[in-house]
Parts: structure tokens; C-alpha cells; sequence
């Protein structure tokens, strides 16, 4: 799976969000992939449920989240959703994010050997963050995807 030939193919780069809580930025992180079917309904109840079980596992760097849950939770499709928010929302372990990509993975392959390493790759540098957080259009976003992936 290929992060922005996903990103492209839903439509779900979805940028400067407004959102009151952890819990509503990741229902508007994965509203686009509800939308088109890639996930079910019962996917982002199950995410918000583990992260006040466990925590936000999945935030993987200062403002940065990855909200994801295992594939039988309601994965129909492999793919990714990416939003910014125009201010950051606090998780439950005090954590503040504004940059989160939603990944629906099929199976465990395509969790940890495909999309974490173009992740990675994405936000191997700080000056990636600023430029995502000036992004005012999905283009931008594919154009630094584009460069660094």
C-alpha cells in the first residue's frame, strides 16, 4: 500500500480540522476512510475504546499520531487518512498532536512492512512538521510525500 496513491484514491487529506477533544480528532482522522468503506463505524469506536485502555500507543513523535487498530476490528481496505488540526487536542496521556495519519492495514504485513517505514521516511526530519502544518491544500501534502518518500 502505497501512502499517497491511498492518500489520493480516498480523498482523505483533510487539513486545519477543528476538534474539542482526543476523541473527535481521531472520528474526523478516519471520518474520509468511513466514508468510502475502507473501515467500519465499529473501527473508530474500537480505537477510541483501546486508547482509554491502553494510551495512545500510537502517537509516534511530538504532535504526531497514528490512530490504527487490528485488522478484524473492521478493516475492509488498506489505507491511510491524513489531517492536521488547527490546534492540538491533548491525549488521555497528556501528549499534544495536530498531525494525525489514520491507517486501516488488512493484515500485520502491511501494518509494520509497509506503512511504518514510509512514515518514517516522511518525518525523518523536524522541518517536515512545520511544512505540514503551513499545508493549505491536499497538494501540498502529496508534493512533500512526493519529495521524501
Amino acid at each position: 500500500m502505497n501512502l499517497l496513491d491511498s492518500l489520493k484514491e480516498n480523498n482523505s487529506v483533510v487539513l486545519q480540522q477543528e476538534a474539542d477533544s482526543w476523541e473527535e480528532a481521531i472520528k474526523t482522522c478516519m471520518a474520509p476512510l468511513a466514508a468510502n468503506n475502507s473501515i467500519e463505524q465499529k473501527y473508530i469506536e474500537s480505537i477510541i475504546e483501546r486508547t482509554k485502555e491502553l494510551g495512545p500507543f500510537y502517537i509516534l513523535a511530538p504532535g504526531l499520531a497514528m490512530p490504527h487498530e487490528r485488522p478484524e476490528m473492521g478493516v475492509n481496505k488498506s489505507s491511510f487518512s491524513f489531517i492536521t488540526l488547527k490546534e492540538p487536542v491533548s491525549f488521555p496521556d497528556g501528549q499534544e498532536v495536530d498531525i494525525l495519519i489514520g491507517l486501516a492495514a488488512e493484515n500485520a504485513e502491511v501494518h509494520a512492512g509497509e506503512a511504518i517505514p514510509q512514515i518514517v521516511m516522511l518525518f525523518d526530519d523536524e522541518e517536515i512538521f512545520d511544512k505540514i502544518r503551513k499545508a493549505k491544500k491536499p497538494e501540498d501534502i502529496y508534493k512533500l510525500i512526493e519529495e521524501k518518500v
